[in-house]
């Protein structure tokens, strides 16, 4: 009787030792399994950040391309709303959003939030907005900064129907998606300027042959009937300027002749270098040829009566202009031949004037 009780004793003790190891054991799996589940989001959430950057690295040079991360945002956070500011002209504006309300100043009056100090900031209200402004009753939103070399360029704000929704993971991948906006600016910044220089002449800044062909063939192509005019120009005894007051001053003078064309052409006009100081342009849609004329004998005047006394020379610097016209019975070659002829003519009369077809 004392063994089976002795036996009775040890199996409660052992079965009280296996309970304990049992709850212990269930306790560290439990807690284990909740560290893989947040391993695993946080994984989840690398893996989405690192695919968002190699998207944006891929289409840098997609007009939509903040459209584009605005809806991965929804997509991979499930958030209700989620907008893209960035400032223009020192305000906030709008690239992208699926809200409804987009004045932030509207959105936020009620809520303190300083949107000029460039904070985030997380709100959580149960009353957020008058319920006429905005299609869902939106209870919490966070707004994260998007900071470009330490300037504060923008936010990213996204916005849910649940109170409290947001946890310091989803601030942590809305942060990581605000970096990688950042980058896209300042890598499409880059692009539009490498873009940008390898259709302009380095030194005048206007646009360059190639360019300047190409927009017309453009143009062309969506309409055939257009008419216009191409000019082409000449400073005259150029090569003497060069030789009397160095190349040096010769550059200057080209900028100076550029910069008073440029100011008496019209949006959708073009000038380009043809070659040294030949310049060549496009006069949109020709109505009346004597006001082309006129156009460009009054650049000629002003480059004769500006340039020469600004640089304080001895000798006038003055230019010849060829005109010629494209109507839509030949060829863009054949319009800047016609130009290039009147502009010997110009040359072979004696200079400082303007010559038309």
């Amino acid at each position: 009787m004392d063994k089976n009780l002795e036996l009775l004793e040890k199996f409660e003790s052992l079965s009280e030792e296996f309970e304990t190891y049992q709850n212990f054991a269930e306790s560290t799996i439990q807690i284990m399994s909740e560290k893989n589940t947040k391993l695993e989001k946080r994984l989840d959430n690398l893996t989405n950040i690192v695919e968002i950057s190699k998207y944006i690295n891929s289409n840098i040079s997609d007009t939509n391309l903040i459209s584009m991360i605005n809806d991965m945002i929804i997509g991979i956070s499930g958030v209700t709303y989620s907008s893209i500011y960035l400032f223009e002209f020192d305000k906030l504006v709008v690239k992208a959003t699926n809200s409804y309300e987009v004045d932030l100043n509207l959105k936020f009056k009620d809520h303190f939030v300083q949107l000029d100090e460039g904070k985030l900031f997380v709100i959580n209200s149960k009353d957020f907005v008058e319920e006429d402004l905005i299609k869902d009753k939106i209870h919490s939103i966070i707004g994260i900064p998007i900071n470009l070399r330490d300037k504060f360029t923008g936010y990213i704000i996204v916005e849910h129907t649940l109170w409290n929704f947001f946890s310091q993971e989803h601030i942590n991948f809305i942060s990581s998606i605000a970096n990688q906006i950042a980058i896209a600016i300042e890598n499409s910044l880059l692009y539009a300027k490498v873009k940008e220089s390898s259709v302009r002449d380095p030194l005048l800044g206007i646009y360059n042959r190639k360019y300047f062909f190409d927009t017309i063939e453009d143009k062309l192509s969506r309409n055939a009937f257009i008419e216009f005019a191409i000019v082409m120009m000449d400073i005259d005894d150029f090569k003497k300027v060069n030789d009397v007051y160095g190349h040096q001053v010769g550059d200057e003078i080209l900028l100076c002749v550029t910069d008073t064309i440029n100011e008496n052409l019209q949006k959708e006009d073009i000038v380009a270098r043809y070659g040294g100081e030949e310049i060549v342009i496009y006069i949109h849609e020709v109505k009346d040829y004597n006001v082309v004329y006129d156009r460009i004998d009054n650049i000629r005047k002003q480059i004769t009566s500006t340039i020469s006394k600004s640089k304080n020379l001895k000798n006038s610097i003055t230019a010849s202009f060829g005109i010629s016209y494209y109507r839509g019975n030949k060829n863009v070659d054949k319009v800047l031949k016609t130009a290039d002829i009147m502009l010997y003519k110009a040359k072979s009369r004696g200079k400082n004037r303007v010559i038309s077809e």
